[in-house]
């Protein structure tokens, strides 16, 4: 198993764990918590990258061409989606 196979799945198992206990408990990794004012947002944030890098995987793992660079596409919006929702979190609430 190669290195583009192994670094993108770490990387969706813990932003799947960080985004379930974010959106479960509110809990956010101690370096994150002076930035974030929405955890729960900012766990769907990171649950939605953790779908990107699975289907990066999933692209990689295909034999043919097509459906991988469809998955790539995919991969690509969804973790762009995933950070427009980390950044909104990020921002304070219009209420405050």
């Amino acid at each position: 198993m190669s290195w583009f196979l192994v670094v993108p799945s770490v990387f969706a198992v813990l932003f799947a764990v960080g985004g379930t206990a974010a959106i479960r408990t509110g809990w956010i990794l101690p370096f994150q918590r002076r930035r974030v004012h929405r955890p729960q947002l900012f766990g769907w944030a990171q649950v939605m990258m953790a779908v990107a890098f699975a289907t990066q995987v999933g692209g990689q793992l295909l034999d043919e061409r097509e459906p991988g660079y469809v998955l790539g596409v995919i991969a690509l919006l969804a973790l762009l989606g995933g950070l427009v929702l980390a950044v909104v979190a990020q921002r304070p609430s219009p209420d405050r």
